[in-house]
């Protein structure tokens, strides 16, 4: 609002004014409002001049509002005047845009921007804004990328940029990009001329080191060494696996050093294999970390010198060398088999055949050198008649023809006219060509032949077996069994050809498994787990019995056979139990009646050594010259008293010793025994009786040395034993040797005497305690003495033999080991 001079312009102060007194004339007064005291003749006064104030105020109002209207309409028709004029610059300026073929987009805040100019129709960029603001519709996405992202930096730093955009077509445009003021704007010019050509360049440099660098790159990471070298041969550029190759520093050390990879006679023959033919390929050796290894070295020449590059093919020759050793090894292989093999080409002309091949149609190697094809091999084998007529020989070389050109391998049978059969495998090479396998039937069909044969006699020799045989597969099923099986079961033939499954058995079967009472014995389930349950160790027999039941008593066998089969055999032994436990019965009736004789034997011999010590105590008692005289016949009479007791005491101690060796309990005294004593001792013993019946004892202890160790007092009643034997036996005037040898680690006690001799079956039993040979003998004792003897010495870890001759004559021989130790002898 201006500032208000005299005159009617300033009229806004007395249009309120004039307001506010006609708002108080409609209103009423103060005068009113306090009542109506004051006189009345002044009211209408105040009325009028309230009217004319208000028509006043109106007036006034009026004038300001037209010289208002004026000068709003003076100032309209100035900024049309201003704004015709600012359309017109801002047409002639995007005339000028227009013209000048550019393109401006102005981006003024987070709407979308203003486009304004157009672009040549040729470069094919869409007219329509929103169409052209997708940048990625009408250029490259990568170089759209590059402008979104150039574009946002401008928009969010301000930060400012000139980009250089390749159509798909190879036109460019320039894009730049920079901030007036608030606004960020981006033009859009086609290039052309120089400018083109200079952009195009740069793009083109820029492709150009991009794919340097990724070359380089490349080059870098590629595990062969690759090099280039000026004109002057020298090394300007190597790769890492270079460097790494020379033992260099790095690509720069390696250049600088001009460390070479290869050695100078192979760079000159590269050289030189250049300046001819502009490039070299063959092998060559280097030394590669302290190995010497073969590469294969491509180098050629270029406008600024050579580069070349070496592939280390040591390990692909090292293979070659191998597969070659192994084709040559698996001829040698296949030169060694049986079967004859042979390979054609797609010409079916012979290419490789074994040993076997030229053996089979005894073909001359000489022959088979000059490579015939597989149809002038067929001619020559039925000119020779080892091929059969009966079939033409057309038929068989279409066969063969066919076989070449199958995809599949084929198969056929060939029987020669010699009666050889021939089973022919034909499979076809990828490369062209066949393999052949000519496989000799002859022997294994004669073998198929046999094992038939061998089959049926089996089951005929199973059919005829007095034991229940059943076999059954991996699968649990029945493969075959004989007649006696399925009667000790009660199985119908149905149910056996049907092949059943072992689990099946037992609801099947007429006479079931008796269970044993608090066992787990056998039953179908165990044979069913034995036939069907897969253990990973070893497969073995197992045996037992079973008691059916009907009674019968039989004893099974599970037996594993090869492929995963199982045998069961059942055999009936009711008879051989029920003999077994007659037989047990009568042991043990046996054993009963000898532990009851060996404690009434016991017993009797406590019991008659108290009365016996009696009677040879009163005895002694009776001879004492303090009870008196004794006649003739009292000392006679004491004198049989004295011998009897005597026998009967040796009885009962030798009663005595065979029970505690019986229980376990005897101790052997081992010290050094002399033998000379020993054998003084029991000769006297025995003397009475040799003088009472006139024999004479003739004792050789020449060769039995001084001593040996074992029990002094058992080996004295061991030979007294002997010699009362042979003083029963020997006839009168005859003479006892009694010897003592010393030989093969053993001392030998032997007695030997003219008696009437042993038959052979009696010696077994003359080691039977209280047996007796009265034949020929004087009087029958106990029958102690023999087993004595042979308890002894077997405590003693010896043994004891008697030998008889056949005109009579008796020689008993104890054997003594002489290298046994305290220790041992204690433990037997």
């Amino acid at each position: 609002m201006k500032a208000c001079g005299t005159g009617l312009g300033c009229i806004a102060p007395t249009r309120a004014a004039g307001l506010v007194l006609l708002g108080l004339a409609l209103g009423g007064g103060p005068a009113q409002a306090q009542g109506t005291d004051g006189p009345v003749a002044a009211e209408p006064l105040l009325y009028l001049a309230l009217v004319a104030l208000t028509i006043g105020a109106a007036m006034i109002t009026a004038v300001w509002l037209i010289r208002q209207q004026a000068a709003t309409a003076e100032e309209n028709t100035r900024l049309r005047a201003e704004l015709a004029d600012a359309l017109t610059e801002a047409d002639r300026r995007a005339g000028l845009l227009a013209d000048d073929h550019q393109r401006l987009v102005v981006y003024a805040g987070p709407g979308a921007p203003d486009i304004v100019g157009t672009l040549p129709k040729n470069l094919g960029v869409p007219a329509d804004p929103a169409a052209f603001l997708a940048f990625s519709t009408w250029m490259d996405a990568d170089e759209a990328r590059r402008l979104d992202a150039a574009v946002a930096q401008l928009r969010s730093r301000a930060e400012p940029f000139r980009l250089e955009i390749e159509r798909p077509d190879g036109r460019l445009i320039e894009a730049s990009g920079r901030t007036v003021g608030a606004l960020a704007t981006v033009r859009f010019t086609p290039l052309s001329g120089l400018r083109e050509e200079l952009a195009a360049l740069k793009v083109e440099h820029a492709r150009t080191n991009g794919m340097i660098e990724t070359m380089q790159a490349l080059f870098d990471a590629a595990p062969v060494p690759m090099w280039v070298r000026d004109e002057d041969e020298r090394l300007i550029w190597v790769n890492d696996a270079y460097a790494k190759a020379v033992d260099a520093s790095g690509v720069t050390g390696a250049v600088t050093s001009q460390v070479e990879f290869l050695n100078e006679h192979d760079r000159a023959r590269i050289a030189a294999s250049r300046r001819q033919a502009g490039h070299f390929s063959d092998r060559l050796s280097a030394v590669v970390e302290a190995d010497r290894r073969n590469f294969h070295v491509v180098d050629a020449s270029g406008p600024f010198g050579s580069a070349g590059l070496g592939v280390d093919i040591s390990d692909a020759e090292a293979i070659r060398r191998e597969l070659d050793e192994t084709v040559r090894s698996h001829s040698e292989t296949l030169d060694q088999l049986t079967t004859a093999i042979a390979r054609f080409d797609d010409k079916t002309r012979l290419l490789y055949h074994n040993a076997a091949f030229a053996r089979l149609f005894d073909l001359s190697t000489t022959y088979l050198e000059t490579a015939p094809d597989h149809i002038g091999i067929l001619d020559q084998l039925r000119s020779r008649g080892i091929l059969p007529d009966d079939r033409p020989l057309r038929d068989v070389k279409a066969d063969i023809l066919a076989a070449h050109r199958a995809t599949q391998p084929t198969e056929a049978l060939w029987h020669l006219t010699d009666g050889r059969t021939l089973r022919v495998f034909a499979s076809p090479e990828p490369r062209g060509g066949a393999s052949w396998v000519f496989e000799d039937l002859t022997e294994k069909l004669a073998l198929e032949s046999r094992l038939n044969s061998l089959v049926r006699l089996q089951g005929e020799t199973l059919d005829y077996l007095r034991e229940g045989v059943a076999v059954f597969g991996q699968d649990g099923r029945l493969r075959l069994s004989n007649p006696i099986f399925a009667d000790l079961w009660g199985l119908s033939a149905e149910f056996l050809q049907a092949k059943p499954h072992i689990r099946s058995f037992a609801a099947t079967a007429d006479v079931s498994i008796r269970a044993v009472q608090g066992e787990a014995g056998p039953s179908w389930a165990t044979f069913a787990h034995a036939v069907t349950a897969f253990d990973e160790g070893a497969r073995e027999a197992e045996s037992g019995e079973i008691e059916l039941s009907d009674g019968r008593v039989q004893a099974y066998g599970v037996v594993p056979l090869p492929n995963g089969q199982t045998m069961l055999t059942f055999t009936d032994i009711s008879d051989a139990r029920e003999a077994e436990r007659m037989l047990r019965e009568r042991n043990e009736a046996l054993e009963n009646a000898a532990r009851l004789k060996s404690d009434f034997v016991q017993h009797v011999n406590y019991e008659l050594r108290s009365p016996l010590t009696n009677i040879i105590g009163f005895s002694a008692l009776l001879r004492s010259a303090e009870t008196g005289p004794l006649n003739d016949r009292q000392s006679e009479y004491l004198d049989y008293i004295g011998t009897s007791t005597s026998s009967l005491l040796t009885i009962v101690n030798d009663i005595l010793d065979l029970a505690t060796i019986d229980a376990g309990i005897m101790d052997l005294d081992l010290t050094d025994v002399d033998v000379s004593g020993t054998v003084g001792h029991a000769a006297d013993a025995v003397r009475d009786r040799f003088r009472e019946n006139d024999i004479i004892l003739n004792i050789d202890i020449t060769r039995a040395g001084s001593a040996f160790r074992a029990d002094g007092h058992r080996v004295t009643q061991i030979l007294f034993n002997l010699l009362s034997n042979a003083a029963n036996f020997a006839p009168a005037g005859s003479v006892v040797n009694l010897k003592a040898v010393r030989a093969n680690g053993e001392m030998i006690f032997s007695v030997a005497d003219g008696g009437p001799g042993i038959a052979p079956n009696e010696v077994a039993r003359l080691f039977e305690r209280f047996e007796t040979n009265p034949s020929g003998g004087r009087q029958s004792g106990a029958g102690l003495g023999l087993s004595i003897v042979r308890s002894f010495v077997e405590l003693h870890g010896g043994r004891v033999e008697i030998q008889s001759g056949p005109k009579g004559g008796t020689t008993v021989l104890c054997r003594f080991p002489l290298a046994r130790d305290d220790q041992d002898l204690a433990a037997e």
